[in-house]
């Protein structure tokens, strides 16, 4: 028997294929899927098999602080729907409670389930490869119930078209035009900086990016994404480049976020992660700049004191914020308090508008590095 469409499937299909041209990537088209279907939240997933971790989202229903909590707490291992999607072929919609009932799930993971009020997901293995697998996800709470037969039927008339509007937006994400205009724009650039797509692919690397992966054993582009051999670095990588490409297609404010690569012996290279925004050659993407200690004097603290208006206490503290000092590290270089530092730091967040380390040390390269 031919299942029953949802009552809004003309508007579902039309928002799908309407992401292709969206800034907002699937976001739009999650959030209409979400609530037709009577769900929590939803997610699109890119997934890499080896390692197991999330390469790029798009989501509804979840709170950053959520998002940041799964990854940091690996999550991910004990994620009964994704362990189960990544060892199957693309197929039908199916239901969590399914493979619930049949396997003896982890302790972490029941809890979280408990935690977050969830009882099921009804998922969708959209493509699979050696390296990757895409996965769709909508939770349900407990008071929403479980997914019933005719509601999977009604969301497995859509699986061709989200399997078909992922192929081709993929497609779209990196055409060569984009990249080959993004090139010749990088390419003149002194620093190590390259071009991230709204998947976080890198699209392009200029010279200097080259040559610094090639001296660097600890980070590499490995499947034309940036690998870090930092599992916690590469965890932080990819939440503060989804916040960043989702800034670029309007999903969030202006974002940008900065990391460190401690080295040993080395002062740490200094990642910075900035929007680009959605355009005729690119739909969203983040541009990632990778500064060398040893190669560009950083700014000192009378630089940044005058050019930011601080005292010369908050300006120490922005000076080793820069060269990748944590806070409690600050205080015993310069002989202060904990205490004292969170308090100038704040001082500076108020001066500055910055509201996090990561955009402050962003705005002090971004205005004083030359």
């Amino acid at each position: 028997m031919q299942s029953l469409p949802l009552s809004n499937e003309p508007a579902l299909i039309q928002h799908l294929y309407g992401a292709l041209i969206d800034p907002a990537g699937f976001h739009h088209f999650l959030e209409t899927l979400t609530l037709s279907i009577g769900g929590e939240a939803a997610e699109l997933l890119v997934i890499r098999r080896n390692p197991l971790r999330v390469e790029n989202v798009w989501y509804y229903g979840l709170s950053e602080e959520l998002l940041q909590w799964y990854i940091g707490s690996d999550m991910i291992a004990v994620d009964i729907v994704i362990n189960t999607a990544i060892r199957q072929a693309p197929g039908a919609f199916q239901t969590a409670l399914t493979y619930v009932e049949e396997t003896n799930p982890d302790e972490g993971s029941v809890r979280w389930e408990e935690e977050q009020g969830m009882l099921d997901a009804a998922w969708l293995v959209v493509e699979s490869s050696a390296d990757e697998c895409v996965l769709l996800t909508i939770q349900r709470t407990v008071e929403q119930g479980a997914f019933q037969p005719h509601e999977i039927g009604a969301l497995n008339r859509l699986a061709p078209y989200i399997r078909q509007a992922v192929g081709l937006n993929r497609q779209l994400a990196s055409r060569s035009d984009a990249s080959s205009s993004l090139a010749a724009i990088i390419d003149v650039l002194p620093d190590a900086t390259l071009v991230l797509d709204s998947y976080s692919t890198v699209l392009h690397s200029n010279k200097a990016a080259r040559a610094l992966l090639d001296r660097e054993r600890s980070l590499a582009i490995r499947d034309e994404r940036l690998s870090f051999s930092e599992t916690a670095l590469q965890s932080a990588f990819f939440l503060a480049s989804t916040q960043v490409v989702r800034a670029s297609i309007g999903r969030e404010g202006h974002y940008t976020e900065t990391l460190f690569l401690k080295r040993t012996g080395r002062q740490p290279l200094i990642f910075v992660l900035r929007p680009i925004e959605s355009s005729e050659l690119l739909a969203g993407g983040a541009l990632l700049t990778i500064y060398e200690p040893g190669h560009r004097q950083l700014p000192n603290a009378e630089q940044i004191a005058g050019y930011f208006e601080l005292t010369v206490a908050e300006s120490q503290v922005c000076e080793h914020l820069v060269a990748g000092m944590d806070l409690q590290a600050i205080a015993d270089h310069l002989g202060r308090k904990i205490s004292t530092v969170r308090y100038q730091l704040k001082q500076v967040f108020q001066k500055t508008a910055c509201t996090r380390q990561g955009e402050l040390v962003s705005s002090i390269l971004a205005a004083l590095l030359r």
